[in-house]
């Protein structure tokens, strides 16, 4: 066995143990890039996106028989797999019948592509995972084996699994280094990262990697993260040097703990004589304060910025060469045990490089500089050349009042600023790297003199990486640029690996604001392996009794079971749209045991306060901040749909006891609901306002008997009293939308979403807002989560592409698209996890024509407009002609077709 030679003179002695890996060890996780697929060649169909645990060949996962995934590609109409064959291998060159030495399923007739459960053998950490998969479709003929894929473990859970120590210096920023030899470069080397703060990873002087805001956050107390890195290419023959800086972040509080930024890391490496070496985080470790400090107190208000001190600068501070004896020993951290966990998600990312649209000098030494759109990311501004010591400072803003004399304007900054310290020689740059802002504007104060000019600034645009899963247009421009708007604010707001109300002021992962923008969200982003990770967080933060917080990570922060209820209704919804019944079975529980805690504090069927905190109902409407006159009819009708989500999740896992419970508890408390709430006289309930028709409507608390009536109350109200115009907010608004939607009754929607006048989506666009708001009148926050509830209609309503929960995951879609009599034409897609579904739908003439894409491996019901089914024909044929096409019946003047996959183009003859 070969020891780590030492490098007494730049570390002082090394942690490092020693030991024999098997041969397959030495095998190389190489990733292939996705390759252009020729059809024709390949018999007409193929094999693409292959996927383990939903993600892109992932490294460090911590599920030893992870789920597998892929997506037929074919050209033809009624494509459909038969069957599949997977090999898993610990080299590429393995992956053939009869040499695979992890797994070799043989040929297993069926049409699942999604979630296959690997049944290999186990292998620990560090050793690839190469797979392929082959299909067979509908006519029996097998495609090429899909190019590789690959998967690694990581299996340090708890302390005990670990060598490395938890290392900390008790600054903001430090930097942390280790030098060693090495008399031969490996063959595999990874680093694993358990990280409390942000870090980033350096090794020889080259960072590694490109996350940004590294580790996601989570529930600290309960959980915290480890990154894997494969870092072969990194590491050299002779001296190395291995590096982190850090920075603060919810380590500083809110995710429950308080502790200084703190690392530790295990790098593993294995040469061509099979033997292991192994280096790890300890005091022998160097550690000095680096040149940025945090500024701010990480509370509402004051997440602050960063102050970069130019003079303290060393650039080469992760150099093999450098000399770090004059630096003081790393400290030991003593960080709880608590479970380690992978993220399993996809990281934070730069997505785009922003240039400003203009820098306007204010004064001699102030600039004010727009983005030209919202934005959360970081900044790098170069400055004029200024003596050492000269202190620039940095607001950031989403909004800014000019002055009326040409002064300095104020800016809507929640306290967001940075301080850059000139070092007086060479370029004077800031930087930002572990604190981000959220804002469109940035107002510099005390610049040295000279000119700023829009080459001299960048914004780094920084998102949780999601792939984009929708495209809309139509002919209604004001609906185009609400669409443009909400896309763009959802990437604003997911920076971390969950879902904020805002990045300015608060950077809190309210459930209120989560379930508002839940349908939208997963229209909009591939988010799968998303709220797999966010509702485990919410999970981590149950209380004993069965009660959550209001926000992931925890605070003491205020809502309702609007905002609890958001557990329920991701996992319903994530279900609905991919299928997954693993994560159904692990939140169940915990949402039962809510249910029961919410039944516990129930008199007479009406539900009491179980909820700490404020009881809230709508959030941010017209009438204010909050509709507190309304919150108990709200609450009361809201926890019965809850109920109702609840059952449905019962449904899916075969706990019928359970659905049928939660159904009686939801319609005895409609019962107790419409006798406490309901206004005889006035045929209402609560105050008659637009949240308090609808809500009853769609919980089932309306009486059959008084259903139209109410309904006919509630469009009057919205139609006539209100002017088309909402008086919703951010739960109400949300209801609202998902009713009328699953009534047909887009033409409400309509009615305000088309509006540019106050209160509307229209108006903010009206007044240059590029993101949406926190309040309908602009107050506070202008980059928010209030109101992005209108996307999903976009793709679910006037697209019409919705999962059908009887076949979820889009194994059969529904093609539902709303005819809106004042729209020419609408196009729209969406990504499931089978491929691209496309709807579009145009007027010509006294026809609608409906073209209808629907990826291999998946089928449709299209809702069809037409008085009777001669009226309809598809691909130029009539309906009993076409192929995989079969008419189920008529409903409202639609004729109902199922199809296979493929594109299909209805022209649907219309009468006046």
């Amino acid at each position: 066995m070969r020891q780590l030679h030492n490098s007494s003179r730049k570390s002082g002695q090394i942690g490092i143990s020693t030991g024999v890996l098997m041969a397959f060890m030495l095998s190389l996780v190489i990733t292939f890039p996705a390759m252009a697929v020729d059809l024709t060649d390949l018999g007409g169909f193929a094999v693409s996106d292959l996927r383990c645990e939903d993600l892109v060949d992932p490294i460090g996962i911590d599920i030893l028989k992870p789920r597998l995934s892929w997506r037929m590609l074919s050209g033809e109409n009624g494509a459909t797999q038969s069957a599949y064959h997977v090999l898993v291998a610990t080299s590429p060159g393995l992956l053939k019948e009869g040499s695979a030495d992890l797994w070799d399923s043989g040929k297993v007739n069926t049409n699942q592509s999604q979630h296959i459960m690997y049944a290999g053998k186990n292998r620990s950490r560090g050793i690839p995972h190469y797979w392929t998969v082959r299909i067979w479709n509908e006519k029996g003929d097998v495609s090429s084996w899909g190019s590789s894929a690959v998967w690694t473990l990581f299996n340090m859970t708890s302390n005990k699994d670990w060598q490395a120590k938890w290392i900390t210096d008790g600054s903001s920023s430090p930097w942390l280094r280790h030098s060693a030899e090495l008399t031969v470069p490996p063959e595999r080397a990874y680093i694993y990262v358990n990280a409390l703060g942000y870090f980033q990873l350096f090794i020889n002087g080259k960072r590694v990697g490109n996350d940004e805001f590294a580790p996601h956050v989570g529930q600290y107390n309960k959980r915290t993260f480890c990154i894997t890195y494969d870092v072969t290419k990194y590491l050299k023959q002779g001296s190395n040097a291995i590096g982190f800086w850090m920075g603060s972040g919810w380590n500083q509080g809110g995710a429950g703990l308080k502790t200084a930024p703190s690392v530790r890391a295990q790098l593993e490496m294995v040469d061509a004589n099979r033997e292991i070496t192994t280096l790890i985080t300890d005091d022998t470790w160097r550690a000095k304060a680096s040149s940025l400090a945090y500024r701010g107190k990480w509370k509402t208000n004051n997440y602050g910025g960063e102050v970069h001190t130019a003079s303290q600068d060393q650039p080469d501070w992760a150099n093999s060469d450098f000399d770090d004896s004059a630096w003081p020993r790393a400290k030991l951290a003593k960080v709880a045990d608590t479970p380690v966990s992978s993220e399993m998600l996809q990281r934070n990312r730069v997505i785009e490089t922003i240039t400003p649209v203009k820098v306007t000098n204010l004064t001699n030494t102030t600039w004010l500089v727009d983005m030209g759109k919202a934005m959360t990311g970081t900044f790098e501004i170069t400055f004029p050349k200024a003596a050492k010591g000269h202190k620039v400072s940095m607001q950031f803003g989403d909004s800014y009042t000019p002055d009326k004399n040409g002064g300095i304007s104020r800016l809507n900054s929640f306290r967001q600023a940075s301080e850059y310290i000139c070092r007086g020689n060479g370029v004077e740059m800031l930087k930002n790297r572990f604190n981000y802002a959220s804002c469109r504007y940035i107002l510099i104060r005390n610049a040295p003199e000279g000119r700023l000019t829009t080459e001299d600034i960048k914004g780094y645009f920084i998102t949780t990486d999601l792939p984009k899963a929708s495209t809309f247009n139509c002919s209604d421009e004001t609906l185009n640029g609400i669409y443009t708007m909400v896309d763009h604010t959802l990437r604003c707001l997911m920076l971390g690996g969950y879902q904020v109300d805002c990045h300015s002021r608060e950077r809190n992962g309210y459930g209120g604001d989560g379930q508002s923008s839940l349908d939208t969200t997963l229209c909009f982003l591939r988010s799968d392996a998303f709220y797999r990770k966010w509702t485990r967080d919410w999970l981590d933060g149950q209380r004993n009794d069965g009660g959550f917080t209001y926000t992931s990570p925890a605070s003491g922060h205020g809502g309702g079971p609007f905002w609890c209820g958001f557990l329920t209704a991701a996992t319903l919804k994530h279900y609905h749209h991919y299928g997954d019944i693993s994560l159904v079975r692990r939140n169940y529980p915990a949402i039962k045991k809510w249910f029961e805690l919410a039944q516990s504090k129930t008199v007479n069927d009406l539900q009491q306060k179980f909820c700490g905190g404020w009881y809230l109902g709508d959030w941010a409407s017209p009438k204010g901040v909050d509709d507190k006159g309304n919150a108990e009819v709200f609450i009361h009708a809201y926890m019965s749909y809850a109920l109702e989500q609840a059952a449905k999740l019962a449904n899916a896992l075969g706990e019928i006891a359970d659905a049928r419970m939660f159904r009686e508890r939801a319609a005895a408390r409609n019962v107790a609901t419409h006798s406490k709430f309901f206004d005889p006289k006035g045929r209402k309930y609560g105050s008659g306002d637009q949240v308090t028709y609808v809500i009853p409507l769609m919980a089932g608390v309306v009486p059959d008997e008084l259903h139209d009536e109410v309904f006919d109350g509630f469009e009057e109200t919205l139609i006539e009293k209100n002017k088309g115009h909402l008086s919703t907010g951010l739960s109400g608004t949300y209801m609202m939308i998902q009713y009328l939607q699953s009534i047909d009754r887009d033409d409400l929607i309509y009615s305000f979403a088309s509006k540019r006048t106050y209160p509307s989506w229209g108006y903010m666009i009206e007044n240059g807002a590029t993101a949406t708001w926190e309040y309908w009148d602009g107050k506070l926050s202008r980059i928010h989560n209030c109101y992005n509830n209108i996307g999903s209609w976009f793709i679910e309503g006037l697209a019409g592409i919705r999962p059908d929960p009887k076949k979820p995951g889009f194994q059969n879609a529904v093609i539902k698209p709303a005819f809106i009599k004042e729209l020419r034409y609408v196009n729209g897609s969406h990504d499931s996890v089978y491929g691209r579904i496309e709807s579009n739908w145009k007027r010509q003439g006294d026809a609608i024509i409906m073209t209808v894409k629907i990826p291999a491996n998946s089928t449709a019901t299209v809702y069809v407009p037409a008085a009777v089914p001669g009226d309809v024909t598809v691909n130029g044929l009539a309906i009993k002609k076409a192929e995989h096409v079969t008419f189920r019946r008529m409903e409202r003047n639609r004729a109902i077709i199922h199809v296979g996959a493929g594109s299909y183009e209805f022209l649907c003859r219309q009468h006046q």
